[in-house]
């Protein structure tokens, strides 16, 4: 997949950022949103289970790392520290393209975005005068043997002269997937997906376009598989998403240009449930989300050297709904509510909304600059809650509250080209995440303690300064280094603390509360190169590599000096080299080399990860891997196709942190015809 800068106004010229579009996904079809960013640059996939798929961007992940669908953020009040599913909600033969920004972007996108973003872009229906025919389907389906998988995909659409309408429903069914030659079948590892979305835009005026969107998906029964044996597994009975917007573009209006406006309504749930075999019992949480965002933008031309400036502002709102009850597996359906195990007790809310701007100027014909900031203000409810009471004898039962935090950021960048090939280009950052619902009220055994809830949290800071250069020359060749030094100060941990003036639970576990009492240094490289030896052919190697060191309490001696460790499940030293042969315009040959390094530098919290160390003590981390994968493809008028084969070796592999092990020697086909 090609790596390419996004040219303004989505994203300064400076700043480091790819994309995957609808063709490198056709041509490398996906089976899930999350695998179509395996061959990303600059982007580490962590898998818990089968259904899941968490990005690592320069060593960040979970609640650090902010997740769009078209625009609108899916990180929600409950967004977790550790990899979640939110990115495989998006049905994958819905995208248009993906769009990925390495480093600090809160200044544009507010909370979470410290990592970086990945923004889903799905498909757009056009006008006639955008397209072929008033009236286009698409029927696609893709098989896969590693998991004995089957999707199928159905998109009918018309096109007239201002109005313009699409819909797709997908059906996907997986079974358990079926590792390397060492790994063999994985068990707990198969769910079914379906999908619906349905999307319409009308001109209104000559410059002024209205859009109206409506997706769904409704995931069942995906297991959580590094936490399921016979007898006792745990698993995701229902993960749903409904995504309502509308979206208004004009061209100009006044002395702005290019304003666009969005209203979203956001509903993700999640039912998670454990089985207990032995004791006939099932254990349920459930937890609901519900978003309603507005966000509007434009840009202010200015007169002199090709200046602009895009000012903006939004607001969220978050409403969460969650209850726990216990029944038996054998009487189904009688379920006894249990208020004291409730995540989220008393429908907490949270506000989020923010003000930015970004400036960009033209310095003459080889120079660029940027400067942008933003201000955001949050405000989070949170309810009486009783949980410590119903738990503990004695225990105190903490009042109805509201937590306020206030976030800032800022970024200044440079770009200068040093020859007809050569760019440089410098940016300083920073980013910010505002502490959610999850951080306050979090109640329970983790790790190797019990934490209770915290009111008295405040923003995780990120400072970011990245340095690097690109040699292009034509389509020919491209080279491109990129060198980032990240510090995050205040990061959310845990430190022991007291209840009822004892330091541990009845069952010997010490007591933790929530705090800003980490620190982190991440230094991150980012190198590829593409060239062109012949018209035909194109040979590309990537390379990312991560350090990180955070400075943290040991909850077990808090009385003895911070420890330096790496950060949790932060990835090793990984790459691939690719190459593709065209020998006509309508038809490719692809070869693939994907690869990383063991890691073995760990966590505290890595070595107690059954993902990561499922035999500790005595843990050596991940190993190393290769894996060798080929594809072809053909399109010919409205027919396309593509085979690839993957881990022609066979390899017995999984990368780390992850739950699941990646799919042995197998076959994929994808099969598409438009009409």
């Amino acid at each position: 997949m090609k790596s390419t800068h996004l040219a303004k106004p989505l994203l300064p010229a400076s700043r480091v950022g790819s994309e995957v579009t609808r063709e490198e996904l056709s041509r490398r079809p996906a089976r899930s949103t999350p695998e179509a960013l395996l061959e990303e640059e600059g982007v580490f996939l962590q898998r818990t289970n089968h259904a899941g798929g968490a990005p690592v961007i320069r060593g960040l992940l979970g609640h650090q790392v902010l997740i769009l669908v078209d625009g609108v953020r899916l990180n929600n009040a409950i967004t977790r520290a550790g990899p979640n599913q939110s990115l495989n909600t998006i049905d994958p033969f819905l995208i248009e393209r993906l769009e990925v920004v390495r480093g600090p972007s809160s200044v544009l996108y507010g909370s979470d975005a410290l990592g970086g973003i990945v923004n889903v872009h799905t498909l757009t229906p056009r006008f006639d005068s955008e397209g072929e025919s008033p009236l286009h389907a698409t029927l696609r389906t893709q098989g896969g043997s590693a998991d004995r998988s089957l999707q199928g995909s159905l998109l009918l659409g018309t096109r007239l002269r201002s109005t313009a309408v699409l819909g797709v429903v997908t059906g996907r069914d997986f079974n358990d997937l079926h590792g390397g030659a060492d790994v063999g079948v994985q068990r707990y590892t198969g769910y079914t997906e379906y999908d619906a979305a349905v999307k319409a835009r009308q001109r209104l005026a000559p410059g002024s376009i209205l859009l109206v969107q409506y997706q769904a998906t409704r995931q069942g029964d995906a297991p959580r598989t590094d936490r399921s044996v016979p007898g006792d597994f745990r698993v995701f009975s229902l993960q749903e998403r409904d995504f309502l917007q509308g979206q208004l573009t004009v061209a100009s209006a006044g002395p702005l240009r290019r304003i666009r406006v969005d209203a979203s309504a956001l509903r993700q749930g999640e039912r998670s449930d454990r089985f207990r075999v032995s004791r006939d019992r099932i254990e349920r949480e459930d937890s609901n989300v519900w978003t309603l965002g507005l966000r509007a933008e434009g840009e202010l031309p200015l007169a002199w050297q090709e200046a602009s400036l895009r000012v903006g502002a939004e607001a969220f709102h978050d409403k969460v709904t969650g209850s726990a009850t216990r029944g038996a597996i054998l009487v189904p359906g009688d379920f006894s509510p249990r208020p004291e195990l409730d995540r989220y007790p008393g429908s907490p809310t949270s506000l989020a909304a923010g003000l930015f701007g970004l400036f960009q100027l033209d310095l003459g014909e080889s120079a660029t600059g940027h400067a942008g900031a933003r201000v955001q203000f949050h405000r989070t409810h949170l309810p009486a809650d009783d949980r410590l009471a119903l738990l503990f004898p004695g225990g105190p039962e903490l009042p109805e509250g509201t937590a306020r935090a206030l976030g800032v950021a800022g970024e200044v960048g440079f770009q200068q080209r040093a020859g007809e090939d050569l760019t440089l280009f410098a940016n300083l950052g920073t980013g910010f995440r505002a502490p959610n619902v999850d951080d306050y009220l979090r109640l329970g055994a983790e790790g190797p303690g019990y934490v209770l809830p915290s009111r008295e949290l405040s923003p995780e800071y990120s400072y970011t300064g990245e340095l690097g250069g690109r040699f292009q020359r034509g389509e020919v060749a491209r080279v491109q280094a990129v060198y980032a030094y990240t510090f995050i100060d205040d990061m959310v941990t845990t430190t022991p603390t007291e209840l009822n003036g004892e330091a541990r639970t009845p069952d010997g576990l010490i007591y933790l509360a929530r705090q800003n009492a980490d620190s982190a240094r991440v230094h991150s490289v980012e190198l590829s190169a593409q060239v062109k030896p012949v018209r035909s052919v194109t040979l590309l190697a990537q390379a990312a590599w991560v350090h990180s060191a955070q400075t943290r309490v040991n909850p077990l001696e808090p009385e003895a000096p911070p420890e330096t460790e790496p950060l949790s499940k932060s990835p090793p030293l990984n790459g691939l080299v690719r190459a593709t042969w065209e020998p006509v315009d309508f038809a490719f040959v692809e070869g693939v080399v994907q690869w990383a390094a063991a890691q073995e530098r760990l966590s505290a919290a890595d070595r107690e990860d059954i993902r990561i160390c499922p035999e500790s003590p005595g843990c050596r981390g991940t190993p190393g891997w290769a894996a060798v994968h080929l594809r072809a493809g053909a399109r010919w008028r409205s027919l396309a196709a593509s085979l690839e084969l993957r881990n022609l070796t066979d390899a017995s592999y999984r990368s780390h942190a992850s739950g699941v092990d990646a799919p042995g020697r197998s076959v994929t086909l994808s099969l598409e015809a438009s009409l």
